[in-house]
């Protein structure tokens, strides 16, 4: 089983969403296959469960482009999404073949589908972009930190720290003197700024790509994610703002 949020929960093992609804004789409902391209679906005035196979070449974007657009239409005739099972809803069943690392990720995708308030889907999607890169850093320790000196600070002619949470005093002209950022309180980033998170320098092999960000490439649009790789040393609202004012 697949939590959701509080109100919806899916279905992630072959078989269990025939067993429900075989549980559910007297009950009237119908299944909306999730396909790849886009559905021609008419809908009845029903309750609605979605069946989402997830292949190995499936384009997720897709997928989460057309659920999106068949809510869209469920909530404008005002259809049940889902059939009441114990204290919640289950909308449907998703299958998916691959990796469990490819499962968490659609489940991060279906859960930002069902946020309808579009500043707390995109504060959603910001905080677990931002929480996802902090376990992979934890994880893998690339900044390899020793007496507060990183990998890519450690054979400079003088001793700097706290690696690359340094910003230009003018920012704009990127000139002046380097200062520590002001977010960097107690060698800890007081505040969640995505843009940095993404950044790793020249002695760090590994980069991030926004295309590789499942959550980023099926949510954010060119400006969004434009504004993603370029707001360094910015507080969190601010960026929230701003993604929510060129939100599509």
């Amino acid at each position: 089983m697949g939590k959701l949020n509080e109100e919806y929960d899916i279905f992630i093992q072959k078989g269990e969403l025939e067993k429900f609804i075989d549980s559910k004789k007297n009950e009237f409902y119908q299944i909306i296959t999730i396909k790849d391209k886009k559905n021609k679906i008419k809908l009845k005035e029903l309750p609605v469960l979605f069946s989402i196979n997830i292949e190995k070449d499936t384009n997720l974007k897709n997928i989460i482009k057309n659920i999106q657009r068949i809510l869209k239409n469920c909530y404008r005739k005002k259809l049940d999404i889902g059939i009441k099972y114990k204290e919640k809803k289950i909308i449907g069943e998703f299958i998916d073949d691959s990796t469990q690392e490819s499962k968490t990720d659609i489940i991060k995708c279906l859960k930002a589908v069902f946020i309808k308030e579009k500043r707390k889907r995109i504060e959603y999607i910001y905080d677990q972009v931002c929480e996802d890169l902090d376990e992979e850093f934890a994880r893998n320790n690339y900044c390899d930190f020793k007496d507060d000196v990183c990998i890519g600070k450690r054979n400079c002619s003088e001793r700097v720290t706290m690696g690359c949470c340094h910003k230009f005093k003018h920012t704009l002209t990127m000139n002046g003197e380097l200062k520590e950022c002001p977010y960097l309180v107690d060698k800890h980033c007081s505040t969640q700024c995505i843009t940095c998170k993404l950044f790793t320098c020249d002695a760090i092999k590994v980069k991030f790509k926004l295309k590789d960000i499942q959550l980023i490439e099926c949510f954010f649009n060119p400006i969004q994610k434009l504004i993603v790789k370029t707001n360094f040393f910015t507080k969190r609202e601010k960026i929230i703002d701003r993604l929510v004012l060129f939100c599509m």
